[in-house]
């Protein structure tokens, strides 16, 4: 990304406990700085940037803060290519994405956009671990045994990059609508008698309209999150949960650097628009079906956040293989894979197929 705007930075920095001296950690629970040595809590100031909109040029420009704002290394997962930082006093163990013992140390990227804003972690590690546990015992065509046998590594805490964007969209459409009239037509049936039926016929017409609608905090996930268990998560209160970013957060937690940059995260963010927007358009056509639908939108006034969001993950091993469990750390939705259970499976498709015989026995 271009750096020639010297973006401004912020001197790093560390949390000492003043009774003892070790580094105060950010607690979910309690939602303060705390010392695991000694118990001293103590607030995290309140003073910082409010999260504001910017204008997209600032984002593709490079023209932001960058870094951390407190001191960091980054561990990059040599299996599954997830970079996260840590408290350069904290080890990193395991990976949370994919409990792999594969990772390589080096100085975190001073040159990553800063986060605007962020919601801190309100779910703490036994709620979600707790989470974890109920949500086993709940999925359904999965092996009797899964909840007993699963197991669990370290579930982790991980402040997950995203981009919001929000945009003024307005949308023309052409379409052609289908009206469904019926006529009588007669025929012969098998017995040679003749018969009557009503007969489906489709009357297209031309129609035409426009859609207008402020897309709001469009999520982008810049992480190396699977796609499809980060939207389980959702939704996160951005409009209201947001926070100013401040290091204090982050003492004590993994936070992610992005992997979707800036340029890439908005061509996701318009996708999703611009999809929202036909879904829209094509919910106005008139008509009984339609055809043919153009849609052509135009969109201002758009502006983006980037945003740190809590997620708790774990990966856990059933059978010798891997799955991922994630627990979104402000409102403890979940979102994970499990294996599943062929038997059961099986047993239910055979339930169906012998329902099916027993219903076209009686009909005959």
């Amino acid at each position: 990304m271009p750096d020639a705007a010297a973006p401004k930075t912020t001197d790093v920095r560390r949390f000492a406990c003043p009774g003892c001296g070790a580094t105060l950690i950010y607690a979910a629970g309690i939602a303060k700085l705390r010392c695991e040595y000694c118990d001293t809590e103590q607030e995290v100031p309140k003073e910082g940037t409010a999260p504001t909109e910017r204008a997209l040029e600032e984002l593709l420009s490079g023209k932001s803060e960058r870094g951390w704002g407190a001191e960091t290394v980054t561990f990059d997962c040599k299996s599954c290519g997830a970079s996260v930082t840590l408290p350069p006093n904290q080890a990193a163990g395991r990976c949370p994405f994919c409990d792999n013992d594969v990772v390589v140390q080096r100085p975190s990227d001073p040159n990553l956009i800063r986060p605007e804003s962020l919601i801190p972690f309100k779910v703490d590690k036994n709620a979600a671990a707790n989470e974890f546990r109920d949500w086993l015992g709940k999925l359904w065509f999965r092996p009797n045994n899964l909840k007993r046998m699963a197991w669990l590594s370290d579930i982790k805490g991980v402040y997950s990059p995203y981009w919001t964007f929000d945009a003024q969209a307005q949308s023309r459409w052409t379409a052609e609508s289908g009206y469904y009239y019926y006529t009588t037509e007669t025929y012969t049936d098998s017995e040679g008698k003749e018969q009557s039926r009503q007969v489906q016929h489709t009357r297209w017409e031309p129609s035409s309209g426009w859609h207008q609608d402020f897309h709001n905090d469009v999520l982008i996930c810049a992480s190396s999150l699977v796609e499809e268990l980060v939207g389980g998560l959702e939704p996160f209160n951005t409009t209201t949960a947001l926070v100013p970013y401040r290091p204090e957060y982050l003492s004590g937690w993994m936070a992610e650097e992005y992997k979707v940059g800036p340029a890439d995260g908005w061509k996701r963010g318009e996708g999703r628009i611009m999809r929202r927007e036909y879904d829209a358009c094509h919910a106005q056509v008139p008509g009984d079906t339609q055809r043919n639908l153009n849609v052509s939108t135009r969109l201002d006034k758009i502006t983006w956040k980037h945003v740190l969001l809590p997620v708790w993950i774990a990966a856990y091993r059933y059978n010798g293989k891997v799955y991922r469990f994630m627990v979104n750390g402000e409102t403890g939705q979940v979102s994970g894979e499990a294996p599943l259970s062929w038997v059961k499976v099986a047993a239910l498709i055979a339930f169906i197929i012998a329902v099916i015989a027993i219903m076209v026995q009686y009909s005959n």
